[in-house]
């Protein structure tokens, strides 16, 4: 099948093409960022407006006392950027603070249980964001941590938890596997942009 080169373009013939380099581009405060819809309760789509100066005061903030993420830091977020999750833990929060940030597309236990522990050991991450279904799916395969085991995941410092209230059992199988890490629920929706119920790391410093 023919693909129309006006609207179709091969990555890697983009990425070897020689280009200009661009300049960064400042823009206000207020400048929009991205527009993300959600549902809700009601039903009705609703485009929510996230501006730039707001969007970078409040990810810099939480990526380092909510995630732990400093310059040099690796974070894994297991989402997409499709929605406010990726948008925010795996694009913009890890660029502001100077960190790396791991993509991952998949099923948490594909080809086997030991998929995110891979990628944790590979790029030594040092925090990672997964939702509790997705902890949930990677428990109901691995319940006793094989999988767990046969990888390095002493880098991980910080492991936070996104998109609902995370059980009590997940959060002590976490716990029972990763002894050495600060695990944080979260609670917050694509209209606050960034947590706004968790634990703080530690008492920040103002000023």
């Amino acid at each position: 099948m023919e693909l129309n080169p006006e609207i179709y373009f091969d990555y890697k013939e983009l990425m070897d093409a020689e280009t200009e380099h661009a300049e960064c581009v400042p823009v206000k405060a207020t400048h929009p960022l991205y527009i993300l819809y959600t549902s809700g309760t009601t039903g009705a789509p609703k485009g929510i407006v996230r501006e730039t100066g707001g969007t970078v005061v409040g990810l810099n903030f939480c990526m380092e006392n909510v995630f732990n993420v400093h310059q040099g830091s690796v974070h894994f977020a297991g989402s997409d950027i499709g929605w406010v999750v990726g948008h925010s833990f795996i694009v913009y929060g890890p660029l502001i603070r100077g960190a790396s940030s791991v993509f991952f597309e998949g099923k948490p236990i594909t080809p086997d249980a030991g998929a995110v522990w891979r990628r944790v050991e590979e790029y030594k991450v040092t925090s990672l964001y997964m939702a509790p279904t997705a902890v949930r799916v990677v428990k109901k395969e691995d319940y006793d941590g094989d999988w767990i085991k046969k990888y390095n995941t002493k880098t991980i410092n910080s492991f936070a938890l996104v998109g609902e209230r995370c059980d009590p059992d997940t959060i002590r199988w976490i716990h029972r596997h990763f002894p050495h890490v600060i695990i944080n629920d979260t609670w917050w929706q694509t209209e606050t942009g960034w947590p706004i119920c968790c634990n703080l790391l530690n008492e920040p410093v103002y000023g």
